[in-house]
């Protein structure tokens, strides 16, 4: 049951976007009891000053102009290391306790909140840093005692070359297939802490000056704060073509034909939760006629199924996701097609702009994660691929969505790969929402948000990604009830056979088969 305190209190961590890791809390807390701050005062910590510049400035946008928020910088002041100089630092966000929703809005949807591992090797260092700020009370010392000494890094120098092995990776597995398209250069990959960061920064970065062409598009059902994401990145018009049909291309290419601009255009391949496919090719040709860039998240498809490069101008992925598998760290990433039109602008700005956030130690475990993701991900295919044949059959399943069982199936086989699958994802949706309710509860495997683990993952979607707009998103095709399924490594037989039980245990009350 929602807001039901006791599974509250029982929770030890949660999905680190959405809710702040442990650590992060503890730097929180070190900061508000450093600078003295009134009871009623938060804080929440981020990795860059320009990202708590944006938080005060998101949080004033939702609250007004004269709300109670202040940014604070903390650094060390010491000659040390360079690599405690770069890292040893972060800017925190004080907030009052009202404004809290707008703070939790801001970093659950940008994702630019610090990692945990970065929020413990500040704690590490913390005394010996001092902060500075616009507002003189906020202004502190360190406050290390006489003749401690700062922490040196804990890692190797061989970790250095951790994130230019992952750009290595991921240049490799995301180059194209097809004949004539160059191998990508590591140096066009770019890296992020968190797959939504990518989003932003893509998104800000293809936000036009002029207003007449500051339109952004979301076409297709996808991940629930990707539109939230770009909505709020400085578009003065935003359009969501919710289904990804050829009727809303049509829809798109008629608002265009009849002299209305957009910037930019953001997809994937395919879509969570509905594994739909939307059709680049034609998207392609519109992009090239009407001058819009092309952005499309493969995070659910990956590098190894699906081969989308040609057809968009920057590739956006999630490596937190089946990258990573492990659910132990998050990253995200982007890359630039070399031969879309828009490449120079992108390479341009994002040369500029790029910060490298991704704390070294994230990067570390984010590479030995990486090493096994072909292998992993072809299991992951085989997995969801024997659960949705076996769920097809089951008579009491009202719409099932798989790439390969859905209307938009011919279109991913255009992208998908001679060797690719059909990637770890599906969902379902039961014609009674008691059957959904009552597999959920007797299926016994992990619960909770993300996919792509190594293990396999079931989540009530819209009841937690569209907890507070249920209806909206089911006159939007996204069923109250639907149920999402990431498959992970298990065996399958092991995992069919849990499937499968769970299935006779809903359908037992309704008084019919569960296999047709």
């Amino acid at each position: 049951m929602a807001n039901d305190q006791a599974v509250v209190d029982a929770l030890q961590i949660y999905y680190p976007r959405f809710y702040q890791h442990p650590t992060v809390q503890k730097l929180n807390q070190a900061v508000l009891d450093r600078v003295g701050s009134p009871e009623n005062t938060r804080c929440m910590v981020f990795p860059s000053k320009d990202a708590a510049k944006r938080c005060c400035a998101y949080i004033r946008k939702r609250k007004g102009p004269n709300i109670m928020v202040h940014d604070v910088s903390f650094s060390l002041t010491q000659h040390v290391s360079q690599a405690n100089q770069t890292w040893a630092r972060f800017s925190a966000v004080l907030f009052s306790q009202e404004d809290k929703d707008a703070a939790n809005e801001f970093w659950g949807e940008m994702g630019d909140g610090i990692s945990s591992r970065h929020a413990q090797f500040c704690l590490d260092r913390f005394q010996f840093m001092s902060s500075v700020s616009l507002v003189p009370d906020l202004q502190t010392g360190e406050t290390g005692s006489y003749g401690e000494t700062i922490p040196m890094e804990p890692w190797q120098d061989s970790d250095a070359d951790a994130k230019k092995d992952i750009t290595t990776i991921i240049a490799r597995l995301v180059t194209s297939d097809q004949p004539g398209q160059e191998a990508v250069n590591p140096d066009d990959v770019y890296l992020f802490p968190k797959g939504m960061c990518a989003i932003r920064s893509v998104a800000s970065i293809l936000a036009p000056g002029s207003a007449k062409a500051s339109e952004a598009v979301v076409f297709g059902w996808p991940y629930g704060s990707t539109p939230r994401c770009v909505r709020a990145s400085e578009y003065e018009r935003f359009t969501f073509f919710s289904q990804g049909t050829s009727e809303e291309l049509d829809q798109l290419e008629a608002s265009l034909a009849s002299g209305n601009r957009i910037a930019s255009l953001f997809c994937e391949v395919p879509s969570n939760p509905l594994c739909a496919t939307p059709d680049l090719h034609r998207i392609r040709s519109l992009a090239n006629q009407y001058h819009f860039a092309v952005v499309c998240d493969e995070t659910i498809g990956t590098f190894i199924n699906v081969d989308v490069l040609p057809y968009v101008d920057v590739v956006i992925t999630s490596l937190t996701k089946a990258f990573s598998g492990a659910c132990n760290v998050m990253g995200g990433s982007a890359v630039l097609n070399i031969k879309s039109p828009w490449y120079d602008l992108l390479k341009s700005k994002l040369n500029e702009l790029h910060e490298d956030l991704v704390f070294p130690l994230d990067a570390k475990v984010l590479l030995h994660n990486c090493l096994d993701f072909p292998t992993r991900i072809r299991k992951m295919n085989t997995n969801a691929l024997a659960i949705a044949n076996l769920l097809k059959s089951c008579e009491s399943i009202l719409q099932l969505n798989h790439p390969s069982m859905v209307a938009t199936r011919s279109l991913y086989e255009q992208y998908r790969r001679p060797s690719g699958g059909y990637g770890a994802l599906l969902s379902l949706v039961f014609r009674d929402p008691n059957s959904a309710i009552r597999f959920y509860d007797a299926i016994d495997l992990p619960k909770g948000p993300s996919l792509g683990a190594n293990f396999t993952l079931i989540l009530p979607y819209s009841q937690l990604a569209h907890a507070y707009e249920l209806d909206w998103a089911e006159s939007h095709g996204i069923a109250k009830h639907i149920i999402r399924i990431s498959a992970g490594l298990e065996d399958e037989s092991i995992l069919i056979s849990k499937v499968d039980q769970a299935l006779q245990e809903a359908l037992s009350l309704e008084g019919h088969r569960t296999i047709a």
